[in-house]
């Protein structure tokens, strides 16, 4: 039996989506972890629900039998590292979750990473072995109609390490601008798109739900991710996914494409680029053929998350 247990804040991003996914897909009950224990579900987002319970229901559940996945965990829920018992699961999805605080009590879990990437940065600087496993992907409902694709969009998080400012500039200098969803960070946006037409850009954010995400990249021929993170890349996002499965173009930031581990490849599975004037050429360019064969290469990656047993 797993139980996932969701030890963070954030109610959007890959840490909602990976919890959400890997629950539906294996039927994996989501907790948090509050002062009082609670029987009531409640709405965790795509279709999925969680319960509270409190540390000591938690630490009573241990046996034999029963070793909790820990999906993430954010400085909020370090005090409860103590209380957790050698070997549970752990999943860490990039360099900045590397906090000393939590780098004290890693060796004492069972690490999983969903970047290759990551379990190479483990190994070589804190010497930490990991196991990986590819993003776990719930194949939701879609509309099955033939849609109609045309235009770009953005749908990650408007943040320092999603580069939206390369966005924003791309835009300037579009006639039929990309669409720019997602929950915001609002230092970045004080400290880099404050003197840009960002807000005439920004369509803001969208529901914890399938349908709408679906509604949103249906008839998007492009979905742009320019995301970097120092020592990570090469492997998938959720965006990147739920964009492949839903038969759009991806046009990544060449810092997440140049890894030694890196599945993307430019203008065989993704096109990739390095700025706001290659963002614009690739997103003015109309070469059908190619664009429907990198589509057709992108599925190839996406088998990986679908057969991803998950299983424990």
């Amino acid at each position: 039996m797993i139980d996932l247990l969701y030890l963070a804040k954030p109610k959007y991003g890959g840490w909602v989506s990976l919890t959400a996914h890997l629950s539906l897909l294996r039927k994996y009950p989501i907790y948090k972890i509050t002062k009082t224990t609670q029987t009531r579900n409640r709405d965790f987002g795509y279709g999925a629900t969680y319960q509270n319970i409190n540390i000591e229901t938690l630490k009573n559940s241990y046996s034999d039998d029963y070793v909790p996945l820990i999906t993430c965990i954010d400085k909020h829920f370090y005090h409860i590292l103590p209380h957790i018992c050698d070997n549970t699961k752990i999943i860490i999805h990039d360099p900045t979750e590397l906090k000393p605080e939590l780098l004290k009590y890693l060796p004492n879990f069972h690490i999983i990473v969903i970047r290759k990437s990551m379990k190479k940065l483990l190994k070589e600087k804190y010497n930490l072995e990991s196991e990986f496993k590819y993003h776990p992907f719930f194949p939701f409902d879609k509309n099955q109609e033939e849609p109609t694709k045309d235009g770009a969009i953005s749908i990650s998080r408007v943040d320092f390490d999603k580069n939206t400012h390369i966005i924003v500039n791309t835009n300037d200098k579009l006639s039929i601008p990309i669409e720019i969803y997602g929950s915001c960070n609002d230092l970045y946006v004080y400290h880099k798109l404050r003197n840009t037409k960002f807000k005439e850009y920004y369509k803001g954010r969208f529901s914890k739900c399938f349908n709408e995400l679906s509604n949103l990249l249906l008839n998007k021929k492009f979905m742009v991710d320019m995301s970097s993170i120092k020592n990570d890349g090469g492997g998938t996002q959720y965006t990147f996914l739920e964009a492949i499965y839903l038969d759009c173009i991806l046009v990544l930031n060449e810092k997440w494409v140049n890894n030694i581990e890196s599945i993307f490849i430019d203008k065989y599975n993704c096109y990739v680029v390095k700025d706001d004037e290659e963002l614009k050429n690739i997103l003015e360019d109309n070469d059908t053929t190619l664009n429907n064969s990198i589509i057709e290469n992108s599925k190839k990656i996406l088998q990986n998350n679908l057969s991803e047993d998950w299983i424990y």
